[in-house]
C-alpha cells in the first residue's frame, strides 16, 4: 500500500480521544488547528469523527497527544479508499467496518432522492433577516448541493437554533430540523432544499463543500448596504464570534471574530472599522477589548444568541459569568422573553 496521505482508521471514539488530549497539551481546539496547521472548520470535523486523518496528520497530533500509538488498534487505507471501496471486496471491508453508518448514509441517499420535488423557497429578496442568516452560514455553516447545516453547541446553543429555525421558516417559508450529537456536544439545524442552495450558489456566489479552500466570503451586494452589513456582521459574529471575559478575575471583556478565512476575516474587519467598533485585528481574529466599544457593538449591531446577550448584559450590570453558566440565565423572566435581534436601546435591567 502506498504510505502517501493514507489514511488512519481508529475503534470508535479514539480518533476523538486522540485530538482532545492533544488539544489539553496546547490549550484549546483552535491552536491545535494553528499548531499543525488545520482550518478549525476542518479540525471540528476531525474531532466529530465525520473524516478520517490523514496520517501525516495523524502522526502530528499523536506527537502532542499523551496517547502512546501503541495502545490504539489502527487500520491504515490507501488515500482513495472510498473509491476503492466501490468493488465487491472494497464494499464488504465497508461494510465490515462501518455497518451502522452504511444504514445511516443510505437514509441520506433516500431524502437526497426526494428532493426532486423538493418546494421552492418564498423568496430571493435580499433583506436583512435574509443578510443574517448568510452571516451565520459564513460562520457556522456547511453546504451541498442539497442540505445546508449549521453546527453550534448544544449545552448553550439551542435558544439560538430555535431563533434560526423561525427566522428560516419566515424568510423562505422552510422547514428545518434540530437535532443534538450529546457524544461531541454539538447541535445541528439541517435544511434539505436545493433551490436555498443553488440561489447561494447562484446569487451569492457561495460554493458547496469546504469554506476555507473556496475562500467563502460576504457577497458584494451585502457589503454595499450598510444595514445589510450589520445584519451579516451579526449573524457570523452569533456563531464564530465570542463574547467572552479576559484577563486576571474576567477584569477585561472582550468581543471577536475568529476565522482561519483570511478574506472573510478582512472583510468583517473592514465592516467593524467603519462602524468605529473594532480595535484589533490579527491573522486569526478581529474585535475589541474596549468596554465603550463593546457597548457601542451591541447598540449598533446587537446579537440574536441568548449565550451573548446573557454575557454582556450581566457584566453590564456588574456580574461577570463563564459561558458555562450562561445556561441558568436562559429561564429567567428577563431573557426569556426578550425581542430578538437584542440592541442594547430594548434592554431591560
Amino acid at each position: 500500500m502506498d504510505n502517501q496521505n493514507r489514511r488512519v482508521q481508529l475503534g470508535k471514539g479514539w480518533q476523538r480521544k486522540l485530538i482532545l488530549d492533544a488539544t489539553d497539551q496546547v490549550g484549546s481546539l483552535k491552536k491545535l488547528g494553528v499548531e499543525i496547521r488545520v482550518p478549525y472548520s476542518t479540525i471540528k470535523e476531525y474531532a466529530r469523527e465525520n473524516f478520517l486523518l490523514p496520517e501525516s496528520l495523524f502522526n502530528k497530533i499523536t506527537k502532542l497527544s499523551k496517547i502512546k500509538t501503541e495502545t490504539l488498534k489502527i487500520y491504515y487505507l490507501p488515500k482513495n479508499w472510498g473509491q476503492i471501496v466501490g468493488g465487491k471486496r472494497g464494499m464488504a471491508t465497508l461494510q465490515k467496518l462501518y455497518s451502522k453508518k452504511i444504514i445511516e448514509w443510505r437514509k441520506i441517499a433516500i431524502r437526497n432522492s426526494q428532493l426532486k420535488n423538493t418546494k421552492k423557497i418564498k423568496t430571493s429578496f435580499l433583506d436583512e433577516k435574509f443578510a443574517e442568516f448568510i452571516g451565520v452560514y459564513l460562520g457556522d455553516g456547511t453546504m451541498t448541493k442539497y442540505f445546508i447545516k449549521i453546527s453550534g453547541d448544544f449545552r448553550v446553543d439551542f435558544p439560538y437554533f430555535l431563533y434560526l429555525k423561525g427566522l428560516i421558516k419566515d424568510v423562505f417559508d422552510l422547514n428545518s430540523s434540530i437535532t443534538k450529537d450529546k457524544r461531541y456536544n454539538t447541535i445541528y439545524l439541517t435544511i434539505f432544499s436545493k433551490s436555498l442552495c443553488d440561489l447561494f450558489n447562484k446569487k451569492f456566489g457561495l460554493k458547496s463543500g469546504n469554506k476555507i479552500r473556496n475562500k467563502s466570503k460576504i457577497p458584494g451586494k451585502i457589503l454595499e448596504n450598510k444595514e445589510l452589513a450589520i445584519a451579516c456582521l451579526r449573524g457570523l459574529m452569533d456563531t464564530d464570534g465570542s463574547v467572552s471575559r479576559r484577563g486576571r478575575g474576567g477584569s477585561q471583556f472582550c468581543i471577536q471574530f475568529t476565522s482561519h478565512n483570511k478574506e472573510l476575516l478582512e472583510q468583517v474587519n473592514e465592516i467593524g472599522k467603519e462602524l468605529k467598533i473594532f480595535t484589533f485585528h490579527d491573522k486569526t481574529g478581529t474585535g475589541t477589548n474596549k468596554w465603550k466599544n463593546i457597548i457601542e457593538y451591541f447598540r449598533v449591531v446587537g446579537s440574536s444568541n441568548l449565550r451573548h446577550i446573557v454575557r454582556f448584559n450581566e457584566r453590564l450590570k456588574g456580574n461577570t459569568i463563564y459561558q458555562k453558566e450562561v445556561k441558568e440565565y436562559y429561564e429567567k423572566d428577563l431573557y426569556k422573553n426578550i425581542n430578538l435581534p437584542f440592541r442594547i436601546s430594548g434592554l431591560v435591567v
